[in-house]
């Protein structure tokens, strides 16, 4: 089979691995950077070109979306599945889980647990708003990010109402939320494929730290978890549509929270704490995904 891999880092490490993992399962594996596509509509020849040459037939693709990838790149997804070509994860359930507030927003609506979550266009009624989802600290969190950037804590009305002016007058979008103490640096990265929750691991902020990102210096460790909280995770995914999924849960005192939904997973610490293969298990189901769409 031949798989194509949406991604501008060869050296990434779950790039490497899936171009990997696909050689020994026998298959061939092409990494392609998004930037290199020319998409064409309504034109006689080939819809999509590379690097100025008809895209070969691809079995299937994978795209590993970063956040500077991620708006062109979508639009490349897009373009194969109009032509028919199976994706793993699909163009708009990429889109909707990318967005933080949205992906919250659509989570609820299936039922799913999430944190009181709020945006705002000024900071005007602002302080009589928080007042009804808790007491400080407050996260604020962009719209769009990976690996915790752009993530800030503020622990004063002064604070809060100051930084949303700054944000709204710069038009950036933040989702504001309360601090959840007895989660407070730790939270659980559950990965979902095709349905199945096939590795878990807490994370744990480093000292100092309320980011329990492995970017940020947080260690992690497997975990086996209640029925409860892979439940959660993997109707999360459903809910989004998604294939392949880094689920991340925060456990409080009513159950587990959804925090977010990443559709590009890394999973590097995860095979690291678990000794999983996990680049094989996602090629597995890739494979059976597209011969069961064919």
């Amino acid at each position: 089979m031949k798989i194509a891999i949406l991604s501008r880092g060869p050296q990434n490490h779950a790039t490497r691995r899936l171009s990997e993992a696909a050689f020994n399962a026998g298959h061939t594996a092409e990494i392609l950077d998004p930037f290199g596509f020319y998409l064409h509509i309504g034109c006689d020849n080939s819809r999509i070109t590379y690097h100025g040459k008809p895209v070969e037939d691809f079995d299937v693709l994978v795209p590993r979306l970063s956040r500077t990838t991620v708006q062109y790149g979508e639009e490349v997804v897009a373009h194969f599945e109009w032509v028919g070509t199976p994706v793993v994860n699909r163009s708009k359930s990429i889109a909707a889980a990318r967005h933080k507030f949205r992906s919250l927003r659509i989570l609820a609506q299936h039922g799913l647990p999430v944190p009181p979550s709020l945006t705002v266009g000024s900071a005007t009624f602002l302080e009589n708003v928080v007042a009804e989802m808790g007491d400080y600290p407050f996260i604020l969190k962009p719209f769009h990010g990976t690996h915790g950037r752009g993530i800030m804590l503020l622990d004063t009305p002064t604070s809060l109402t100051s930084a949303v002016d700054a944000l709204c007058d710069l038009h950036e979008d933040y989702v504001i939320q309360p601090f959840i103490a007895e989660a407070g640096g730790v939270d659980i990265r559950v990965l979902v494929v095709g349905g199945e929750a096939i590795a878990a691991m807490q994370r744990r902020a480093s000292a100092g730290e309320f980011r329990a990102n492995v970017h940020r210096g947080a260690s992690g460790e497997a975990v086996s978890l209640p029925d409860e909280y892979i439940d959660v995770a993997i109707k999360a995914a459903g809910a989004l549509g998604l294939e392949i999924a880094g689920v991340d849960l925060l456990q409080t005192n009513e159950g587990p929270v959804v925090l977010e939904v990443n559709p590009s997973p890394g999973f590097e610490a995860l095979e690291s704490v678990t000794g999983l293969n996990i680049a094989g298990a996602i090629i597995g189901f890739v494979v059976a995904f597209a011969q069961g769409r064919d």
